[in-house]
């Protein structure tokens, strides 16, 4: 038994200093099978996201979502938190149901048509290796044959403010963003898929010195408050882009995206031929 990823789709807009957040407004056109009211802007990237995923692809009825996000829905959860507190009112229903992760997810799955699972996960700096790990376990186990696994981060305005929720520096670059991956079992296409855990720095170099070759990619652990820096721009699960972008452009080689931190393990993540 295998699992591979037979689509993906990578969306990472940096937003910069001064600058309006990009509509999203014909991008949601693009993949959307209905006109959706009220949806904040959370909801609008996962829907941009998984669109542009699974386009021409065919879906299963048991395929399984399994949304992942460090922070979530920040925006609709700052509105609620200031209605509430700062003004003294009863949140506004259209913000407080959309703090709620899985508002994005109910909202994919109508407009993809899929009645299966689905799930909401958040795992700070190590979203989509939770999303993964779960679909993956449920894959294998033959729970479903098919699985949309994604990751959502969305920028709120102003931007100071934003930096100071996620412990950046001040001048960091942030960028939201939406990265989804189609996975199957058994497919006779795409990239194969699998991740293993280590207890330490020590055995992950180890593997990855045995495991990669010249023209392999290796992305290496770093730590979560460097990044941003450099000009890198910084969103909750580089490492979801990165994953996302190489399944998308169909590289050669293989890529291992190394994630994690001393007490907590190290999570290595192989896309391959």
């Amino acid at each position: 038994m295998s699992v591979r990823v037979i689509a993906a789709s990578s969306y990472l807009q940096p937003v910069r200093d001064g600058e309006a957040l990009p509509s999203l407004d014909q991008a949601l056109k693009d993949v959307s099978r209905e006109h959706f009211r009220r949806v904040d802007r959370f909801i609008q990237l996962a829907l941009i996201g998984s669109g542009r995923c699974v386009a021409g692809q065919a879906l299963r009825p048991e395929c399984g979502i399994y949304l992942g996000s460090g922070f979530g829905p920040i925006a609709s959860n700052v509105a609620t938190q200031q209605q509430m507190l700062r003004d003294h009112e009863i949140p506004k229903p259209y913000n407080f149901v959309n703090t709620l992760g899985v508002s994005a997810g109910f909202h994919v799955a109508k407009n993809l048509g899929m009645p299966g699972q689905n799930l909401f996960i958040s795992r700070r700096g190590a979203s989509l290796e939770a999303a993964l790990a779960t679909a993956l376990t449920d894959l294998e186990l033959g729970v479903l044959s098919q699985a949309l696994v994604g990751v959502v981060e969305e920028v709120t305005l102003p931007l100071d403010e934003h930096r100071r929720r996620r412990d950046l520096p001040s001048d960091a670059l942030v960028a939201e963003g939406s990265h989804w991956l189609l996975l199957e079992r058994d497919a006779a296409r795409g990239k194969s898929v699998s991740m293993k855990h280590f207890d330490d720095l020590g055995s992950l170099e180890e593997e990855l010195n045995a495991s990669s070759r010249e023209n392999d990619r290796v992305h290496r652990p770093q730590a979560v408050d460097k990044r941003g820096r450099d000009g890198r721009a910084f969103h909750d699960n580089p490492d979801a882009a990165v994953a996302a972008e190489f399944a998308a452009a169909a590289m050669a080689g293989s890529l291992f995206l190394a994630n994690g931190s001393p007490g907590r393990g190290y999570t290595l993540l192989h896309l391959g031929p």
